[in-house]
């Protein structure tokens, strides 16, 4: 599989990876940190008389508790992003010493390199996803991609012009549970990288999706299914989705992106850095200090205009691109 990683990725549009990382070891110390966020959110928000009870919940039954509290964007806490817009001074996202460790870590690079090359850097357009069963997802959030169903779209569609036209982008997604059709796994189009850049718009709750969509039901799909470990990596053009989580259990993923070095992030000014190089000299973000400096002097750079990323929609002006007239 190794020395056949690039072929596959370049004929299917994605490559599923089995067994690349530990639990223990890669894995684990994000779910560590996500609970500790959550304690510090019980501590925040649940009265008193509550806490104790409540900070003994598992996991799974402590996040539940926190959504039944409708805080703000509670998704953002747990988000390894600067939030789209509003952003001051306080503006909170999810930076552990865990998800810059995942980030640099080399067992990933080693596998995107095989796609990517040598030169390769950190794309700032990334996100963390705790999805439950989505009988306890508000209505209002059920086609929220962070929390309920992300709708069709390719990842290029999300990145600024520069972006679209000149980066070459690698998605590699992190299951924390495994994941299945029925707790909600992507589903993919074969082969639809080939079709290139298609025309996105606006869809429900302000999400990015697929102009046409409706065709995609004729279309070949499969689902990506995946075990804790598994990373699967996707072309910047694969038009995919998640189904709803319609099982009992969570459905918690990260997606990390990755591009070649000296291409645009496609969302500046937030940060893009070198990761992998020949040359060490170019890896100027070395620790997790440098790492969070970076993204506080992105976040300052945004306050004045109070977002840090903006959606290109439409991707075209015209309906050439629209996906029924490219099929």
């Amino acid at each position: 599989m190794s020395q056949n990683i690039k072929k596959i990725f370049e004929k299917q549009g994605f490559v599923r990876l089995k067994k690349v990382l530990d639990y223990k070891e890669d894995l684990e110390p994000v779910l560590n940190d996500m609970a500790f966020i959550m304690d510090r959110l019980i501590h925040r928000f649940v009265p008193k008389r509550h806490k104790v009870k409540i900070l003994n919940y598992e996991f799974k039954k402590k996040y539940s508790y926190l959504v039944s509290l409708n805080i703000p964007e509670l998704d953002q806490y747990f988000n390894i992003r600067l939030p789209e817009k509003n952003i001051n001074a306080n503006s909170d996202f999810f930076a552990s010493q865990s998800i810059w460790n995942l980030i640099k870590n080399k067992k990933i690079l080693d596998k995107i390199e095989k796609i990517l090359g040598y030169e390769i850097a950190s794309n700032p357009c990334q996100n963390s996803r705790i999805k439950q069963p989505e009988k306890g997802v508000a209505k209002r959030n059920l086609n929220d991609g962070l929390v309920g169903r992300t709708p069709w779209h390719q990842d290029a569609g999300v990145m600024n012009k520069k972006g679209q036209k000149g980066t070459e982008l690698v998605t590699c997604w992190i299951p924390f549970t495994k994941t299945r059709i029925e707790n909600g796994c992507m589903l993919a189009v074969k082969e639809s990288h080939k079709f290139g850049l298609v025309n996105h718009d606006f869809g429900s709750k302000g999400q990015v999706e697929v102009r046409g969509k409706e065709i995609i039901d004729k279309l070949p799909t499969i689902p990506l299914e995946a075990d804790v470990g598994d990373i699967i990596l996707l072309n910047r053009y694969l038009l995919h989705c998640s189904l709803p989580n319609k099982s009992k259990n969570f459905r918690i993923s990260m997606d990390l992106r990755y591009n070649k070095a000296g291409q645009p992030s496609g969302r500046d000014p937030l940060p893009n850095f070198i990761v992998k190089s020949k040359n060490k000299n170019k890896i100027k973000v070395q620790n997790y200090k440098q790492w969070i400096a970076l993204w506080e002097k992105a976040k300052v750079k945004c306050i004045p205009r109070k977002w840090s990323y903006k959606y290109p929609l439409p991707t075209f002006k015209d309906s050439k691109r629209d996906l029924p007239n490219i099929i």
